[in-house]
């Protein structure tokens, strides 16, 4: 990562090498008219990680260069970039900026059974980026309580509990605090949504 600065590098090649690898199939999305919410180099100031590794500034050049790559070159223009935040001191200095970025996104996972709605977190981020961007839970273990939600006025813009035990295991995401959610009126399922084609 240390070399995304030197363009004529064998690791910048590599790197632009898998860029274009995956714009392919992208573009496969694309054609297809499908958006993607993509949401590349999370949890980046966590620096476990290859991609936060190297510090914020390499990082962030990354992001721009894959960035362009992407929509300049490859003309992928069905890509929702999601930036993860770890509302760390430093966090803003790992922001690649706003035009590079469409949602601000978090990943929580807060004591198993813990419903609260993470409102101090969701707070921060909308304090800092100035409400100009919508938020996310990117990731996360338990579920927001969606009474908790509306109540503290944290309105992240979609939840994505993590895959295995975190969607299975009662001390996380028992199945009547799933059914609460998927059948509350705050939540919308897909079966809820309109048909966007037309």
């Amino acid at each position: 990562l240390s070399k995304i600065s030197d363009n004529l590098s064998v690791e910048y090649a590599a790197m632009i090498m898998d860029i274009d690898t995956v714009a392919n199939y992208l573009r496969q999305l694309r054609d297809a008219k499908i958006p993607v919410l993509w949401r590349p180099l999370h949890e980046a100031s966590g620096k476990w990680f290859w991609w936060g590794y190297k510090g914020a500034d390499a990082t962030k050049t990354l992001w721009k260069v894959m960035y362009k790559r992407l929509v300049n070159h490859h003309k992928l223009n069905n890509l929702i970039w999601i930036w993860t935040s770890d509302v760390k001191s430093d966090d803003l200095n790992w922001y690649p900026g706003d035009e590079y970025v469409d949602i601000l996104s978090m990943d929580i996972y807060a004591t198993n059974g813990d419903f609260s709605s993470q409102v101090t977190n969701f707070n921060q981020l909308k304090t800092d980026f100035e409400g100009r961007k919508m938020i996310t839970l990117s990731e996360n273990g338990s579920i927001p309580d969606p009474d908790n939600l509306v109540s503290d006025k944290a309105g992240w813009l979609w939840f994505m509990p993590w895959y295995g035990d975190y969607t299975r295991k009662s001390t996380i995401n028992p199945v009547t605090h799933w059914q609460k959610i998927m059948n509350h009126s705050y939540v919308i399922s897909r079966d809820e949504m309109p048909n966007l084609k037309k």
